[in-house]
């Protein structure tokens, strides 16, 4: 089991790794997000459907 070891070392080492604790930054608050206002769907007339027909 000392091969595979020795290659994920191998492998940090040629990245450049240093291999200690990784660096924690903190996140940023979430931001609140509202609803999106929803629109109410147009009804055709009668009246429209006449012309575009003509």
């Amino acid at each position: 089991m000392a091969a595979p070891e020795a290659s994920v070392a191998k492998a940090k080492a040629s990245r450049g790794e240093a291999g200690g604790p990784a660096t924690v930054h903190k996140m940023p608050a979430p931001k609140k997000k509202t609803a999106a206002k929803k629109t109410a769907a147009k009804k055709t007339t009668a009246a429209s459907r006449r012309r575009k027909s003509a």
